[in-house]
């Protein structure tokens, strides 16, 4: 009886001391940063200006994504991880029941990326290097809504600061 129960816990203990820990991505770990805007008032750059009724649309997908904020100062906008640029519809007034209050700029975001090994759990990250920003423009430049772009961080590793600054 005793050769059985030792031979029981030895089996159970190669057993246990087999296993190793989960390998899960803890929820603090960094991932892919996202863009960081800020809107500023153009005539009084120092103050944020908050902005209505904004829908953002990714304009080279197959399908209708979009992203909607109401009276914001600051976005958190997703970058394309597996190509070297983003572009996207912004809309101001989106909602707006008088058709002339609705504008919609259209800006591109360009890129290069790197991808950082994090760990076994997380994998990679992507990080974007040299961003820059191109703004299509209007036939008429007061159609258009946003007046200034100004890149704050040209390497976007992290979402704790801004890396675009939109003067309205």
């Amino acid at each position: 009886m005793k050769r059985k129960l030792l031979f029981i816990f030895t089996v159970l203990s190669i057993g246990l001391s087999s296993c190793e820990r989960d390998d899960i991505c803890p929820e603090n770990t960094p991932t892919t940063p996202r863009l960081v805007v800020q809107f500023f008032d153009i005539n009084n750059p120092e103050i944020q200006k908050n902005i209505n009724e904004l829908v953002i649309q990714s304009v080279d997908t197959e399908n209708e994504n979009f992203i909607e904020y109401d009276n914001v100062s600051e976005i958190i906008l997703p970058l394309k991880t597996n190509q070297n640029s983003t572009q996207f519809l912004m809309t101001i007034n989106a909602n707006s029941e008088n058709e002339s209050d609705i504008n919609t700029d259209e800006l591109i975001f360009n890129y290069a990326r790197r991808n950082v090994y994090i760990n076994r759990a997380c994998g990679y990250k992507v990080e974007f290097l040299d961003f820059q920003v191109t703004q299509i423009e209007e036939s008429n430049e007061d159609l258009e809504w946003i007046k200034v772009t100004a890149v704050q961080q040209p390497n976007i590793d992290n979402e704790n600061e801004t890396h675009l600054f939109i003067y309205h």
